[in-house]
């Protein structure tokens, strides 16, 4: 039975405040008096109130005239024009504040976003949704979880806080501190933040993610970790869609199976073809069982290859290898990290022990960390310190050189074969200098001193004691003692 026009008696539509305007009730089933309610009527049935454009419909409901304040139960709606929209089991509005209270099985919704929770406190006035209990967000494409925060339903910027996890079919990010921009759909997030896809995880303690474009911005100790290595510095930028990544200030990238490290302060990676580009201080680190290799250059660009699970260093601009047994330069060099390979290009030089090779290019092949041979092809030279002004040398279009416990001990010339070296009598004195030209060469050698040379194809030589020696022939074509270009340990 309706009863809605007794009620329209009791509770007339007039303002009871020349300030606030007072709530009207549209319709009511049922209306009862309650003693233990003071001042109170009991709504029953298809409860309807407005507030200008503002609308809450529920099952039942205790009305506070003189407080301008609604107490509604059952399958409470609020809604309001161009605004939001609140479900819940029980709400209180005072109209006076002009505030809601939604608690128990909450949902709103503004047409773009949906929220569940338990509870929620609108305020019409500011039109802002606040609410302090666990709350499940979704805009279609993402869905966010966190324990409290605040929704401003006209700008449509959240801010949440407490153990936040964001989710969408890309990526997973969690953090403790987050303000969204629905409009912008970029997120901002402060705090340890992880955000985790399947390929890779990002760390950082300051940032934004575009969740439309895919494109985010982290400072604050980030980093990029991949089943391949880890990316750390100071600042990222970052397009997941292209997979191109920007890094900026103390950049490391860490290898923790093949052990090594780089370094520097500006860097390019791309996620999809596994290569990052390093400049500005840039170093190498390789730690062996036994030893370190240190490279050095102006840049250097990594690649891993997923196939053969082979990782590539490849260094350009004044490079500089160190290492106990072995030091170069060249300017540029590839490094096959997995086979232990080097390669120099450009005028390479290296230092073994008291020896110094160079050539147009030097390929070093190591075993068991150790150098196991060493290639030298075009305009090949081996220099060997005898002592302060005496040198052994060796000069070919191409020069092997092998290598046991890092000492050399065999020379193989192949081409255009030349070799100068000293020798000594039986009192261990020099007695002169043997030079000798032969198309190939074999040399054998201990502790940087000849022991046995064989001439494979028509040699032709010359033996020039001590006080027959032209100065001119002390040295070969090319010679270029250079130690001052050795690099040495930091």
């Amino acid at each position: 039975m309706k009863f809605f026009g007794l009620l329209a008696l009791i509770i007339p539509f007039v303002s009871f405040s020349q300030i606030n305007e007072p709530i009207n009730i549209n319709n009511s089933d049922f209306l009862d008096f309650n003693k233990n309610y003071a001042n109170a009527q009991r709504l029953v049935g298809n409860v309807s109130m407005s507030q200008g454009n503002l609308t809450l419909t529920c099952d039942s409901a205790w009305f506070w005239k003189d407080k301008n304040k609604m107490e509604a139960f059952g399958r409470t709606f609020l809604s309001q024009a161009g605004g939001i929209k609140v479900w819940s089991d029980k709400m209180i509005y005072d109209g006076n504040q002009k505030t809601a209270s939604a608690m128990s099985n909450v949902k709103m919704s503004d047409g773009k976003m949906s929220m569940t929770t338990d509870n929620v406190y609108y305020d019409v006035n500011s039109k802002i949704v606040y609410y302090n209990s666990w709350a499940n967000i979704s805009d279609g494409k993402n869905n966010m979880i966190s324990r409290r925060g605040r929704y401003h339903t006209q700008s449509r910027e959240y801010f949440f806080k407490d153990k936040i996890i964001l989710t969408n079919p890309e990526y997973t990010m969690t953090c403790d501190t987050l303000n969204y921009n629905g409009n912008t759909k970029t997120a901002y997030f402060f705090g340890p933040t992880y955000i985790k896809s399947t390929d890779n995880l990002l760390y950082c303690n300051f940032g934004w993610y575009n969740t439309e474009k895919n494109t985010c911005s982290f400072s604050k100790k980030s980093y990029i970790l991949s089943k391949e290595n880890r990316i750390d510095s100071d600042s990222f930028r970052y397009n997941r869609n292209t997979g191109i990544g920007y890094a900026n200030g103390n950049i490391k990238l860490s290898d923790t199976i093949q052990k090594i490290t780089i370094t520097g302060q500006n860097g390019i990676h791309n996620r999809f073809e596994k290569t990052t580009l390093i400049s500005g201080s840039t170093k190498a680190i390789k730690i062996n069982k036994n030893d370190t290799l240190i490279i050095k250059a102006m840049y250097f660009y990594d690649s891993f290859d997923t196939l053969t699970k082979k990782r590539n260093l490849a260094a350009f601009g004044k490079t500089s290898v160190f290492k106990s047994d072995m030091q170069s330069i060249a300017d540029s060099l590839n490094y096959s990290i997995s086979d232990s390979i080097i390669k120099l290009f450009r005028n390479p030089v290296i230092w073994n022990d008291s020896n110094q090779s160079s050539g147009d290019t030097i390929i070093i092949e190591q075993k068991n960390n150790m150098i196991n041979n060493m290639i030298i092809k075009q305009n090949s030279m081996v220099i060997m310190h005898e002592t302060e002004n005496k040198f052994n040398q060796i000069k070919g279009k191409k020069i092997t050189a092998l290598f046991s416990n890092n000492k050399l001990y065999q020379i193989n010339v192949k081409g255009s074969g030349q070799s100068l070296y000293w020798v000594k009598d039986d009192s261990s004195k020099y007695s002169g200098v043997n030079f000798i030209e032969s198309s190939d060469i074999q040399i054998m050698t201990d502790s940087s001193k000849v022991k046995k040379v064989k001439f494979v194809t028509s040699p032709k030589g010359t033996f020039y004691p001590p006080s027959k020696l032209p100065a001119e022939k002390e040295k070969l074509k090319g010679f270029n003692w250079m130690p001052e270009k050795r690099p040495k340990r930091e």
